[in-house]
């Protein structure tokens, strides 16, 4: 499941991921991203990640061919997770797309992340 999160900064997304993300919630993402790409160039993703249950097969190939799409339309992203294993991805995630500044954030950290995604 995705829940949006708002925020205060127009160029960011709020999401909080919890269990198996499905269809319809990644439809609904990608429909609040199209609408705010009207508005700004690029965008920021703002993402706590509590748990993840999988991701369905058809959700799974849509978020391939919009991000494969749109990448380069991202310039930050903030994940906040108690995941060891998201820590390391996200820096990975950061060498392999020079474009996308990513940082990863505890829980604790949560208000620092906003505060620099907002940045």
């Amino acid at each position: 499941m995705i829940e949006l999160i708002p925020t205060d900064a127009d160029q960011v997304i709020g999401l909080r991921i919890r269990g198996r993300i499905e269809t319809s919630d990644f439809d609904e993402v990608v429909g609040l991203l199209d609408e705010k790409f009207k508005r700004h160039e690029k965008l920021r993703i703002y993402a706590e990640i509590e748990s993840i249950g999988g991701m369905s097969l058809k959700a799974f190939f849509k978020d391939i061919q919009y991000s494969l799409r749109n990448f380069r339309r991202f310039d930050k992203e903030a994940v906040v997770s108690d995941k060891g294993w998201l820590k390391a991805f996200v820096s990975v995630a950061d060498k392999l797309f020079p474009t996308i500044e990513a940082r990863h954030f505890s829980f604790e950290e949560k208000e620092q992340a906003l505060e620099w995604i907002r940045s």
